[in-house]
């Protein structure tokens, strides 16, 4: 099938006006001049996206797809208060109300253009639901609350592949979590970085996203200090920031860093050298009062930085293009182009995908999105412009699953489903008081 648009951005390579990419089976086979392209391929189906750009499916770095019911249930507040009333909310959910909040989840972010996700799991159902709507990604299993010992049983429970590399392989990676340093103590932050570098599996953590944990860190103080006095075994305050924390612990190499709000200038430098990258998810930290991250340091100092969503407890939509934005207001600095490429490339390489996502290539996962969008520059036309209510078609695997603005699957049975949920979990947060103090 031969794609045409007035724009093609494969983002590895300058912008193609009047561009075609030919998809062949799951792959891309060609990218270039739609001229070139429909001359050389003459008997090749031809889909035309006039009035639109054509790019690489988006990559949406953080997400947790079960919390997609949760939307508007806590209130915004300050990032302590919010995380005590998560227990209730997420403790009055069933299997199937997580595994309904998962599918809509995934319906939401492939409708907003993404086909590709980091997302947090706390077992293989979410895996499945998002292979099952055409979402590929990293699944990072979330442990917390336990210790070094426990950890191989917890994750057994969890059902984590006890062979990710043979598991876990083509559209789909496999990788691992401790939630937090307010958390999960030192020995299983070191447990869990130990697994993921046995196993070439991926290592992801919350770190540095809020005031209270820097306190904590600082003197064992402050809002968070019962919590980790009951979940993070072991701790004692190291009274450094967080991520000289896990640098100390030897956690850091490789490993993704989610939120990076209060990140110390003296930090940057390991940072840029030893983690993975840094994943920014500007509208879930002004929802919990957290600040802004210090992005353009961070990207100074060599930082890879890609964006997420997060889970829709602290935000109102899946759309990344939105967090883009947000960014760009938060950060006028970053050329439209660097943060596209944050939405793709970066993102791809933040989870160990740019082997086979972010970019349109030759042998690439035939993963596109397709955006009612043109202009003089299609970065900026992008940047300005798309996002879920521009949204053309999507394809992933060299198959549609937004076609005309909307979703090829049946929408309302999992909406139903994951309100549902909502309203129990809201009526669990109301009646139940704080879950964690």
């Amino acid at each position: 099938m031969l794609l045409t648009a007035d724009w093609v951005v494969p983002v590895a390579t300058p912008p193609i006006r009047n561009g075609a990419v030919i998809i062949r089976n799951s792959r891309i086979q060609e990218v270039g001049p739609l001229d070139t392209l429909r001359e050389a391929n003459t008997k090749e189906p031809v889909r035309e996206f006039d009035g639109c750009t054509l790019m690489p499916g988006l990559v949406n770095a953080h997400t947790h797809l079960e919390l997609t019911c949760l939307k508007d249930v806590i209130p915004s507040q300050p990032f302590a208060e919010w995380i005590r009333h998560m227990p209730n909310a997420y403790g009055a959910l069933t299997a199937d109300d997580l595994a309904a909040s998962a599918s809509y989840g995934a319906v939401l972010a492939i409708a907003s253009g993404s086909t590709v996700v980091g997302d947090i799991a706390h077992g293989p159902e979410s895996v499945a639901i998002a292979a099952d709507t055409g979402l590929g990604g990293t699944f990072y299993w979330e442990v917390l609350g336990t210790n070094r010992k426990k950890l191989p049983y917890k994750l057994q429970a969890m059902e984590f592949p006890s062979d990710p590399g043979r598991v876990c392989r083509g559209r789909i990676r496999c990788g691992i979590s401790p939630h937090s340093p307010y958390t999960s103590g030192p020995d299983l932050l070191r447990a869990t970085h130990a697994i993921s570098a046995a196993q070439c599996s991926a290592h992801a953590i919350h770190v540095a996203e809020s005031d209270a944990e820097i306190e904590l860190l600082r003197d064992g103080s402050g809002p968070l200090s019962g919590l980790a006095g009951r979940l993070a075994e072991d701790f004692t305050p190291p009274g450094i920031g967080a991520i000289g924390y896990l640098d100390g612990l030897g956690v850091l190499d490789d490993s993704t860093l989610i939120h990076c709000v209060k990140i110390f200038t003296s930090e940057l430098t390991s940072m840029a050298r030893r983690a993975r990258g840094a994943v920014l998810c500007p509208r879930s930290n002004s929802y919990l009062l957290n600040g802004e991250a210090p992005a353009w340091r961070m990207h100074e100092a060599g930082v890879l930085l890609a964006l997420g969503t997060d889970s829709l407890a602290s935000n109102s939509d899946m759309d990344l293009f939105e967090e883009a934005r947000a960014l760009k207001e938060m950060e006028p600095r970053f050329e439209a182009e660097q943060i596209v490429s944050m939405l793709t490339h970066s993102g791809a390489k933040m989870l160990g995908l740019a082997d086979s996502f972010g970019t349109l290539e030759p042998g690439n996962q035939a993963d596109v999105s397709i955006f009612r969008v043109s202009g003089n520059d299609p970065y900026e036309a992008l940047l300005t412009s798309a996002g879920r209510y521009s949204v053309e078609a999507v394809m992933s695997a060299g198959v549609f699953r937004v076609i005309d603005g909307g979703p090829v699957f049946a929408l309302s049975p999992v909406e139903r489903a994951s309100r549902l949920a909502r309203e129990k979990a809201k009526i669990a947060v109301t009646d139940g008081g704080a879950g964690w103090v």
